[in-house]
């Protein structure tokens, strides 16, 4: 069943069900560097600096 808080944009995963919902309970997300400043520094579109 599809979490509806966990958008998934990610076609080739096969956690992505129908409607670009997720089906995992819960997820990791990571950054590529260590001060993350942009959300292009990490793995989550919903990035906002603090």
């Amino acid at each position: 069943m599809p979490n509806q808080d966990i958008q998934c944009h990610v076609d080739t995963c096969k956690y992505n069900e129908s409607s670009q919902k997720c089906s995992l309970s819960n997820i990791t997300v990571g950054n590529s560097s260590s001060q993350a400043h942009d959300k292009s520094s990490t793995e989550c579109d919903s990035f906002s600096n603090k």
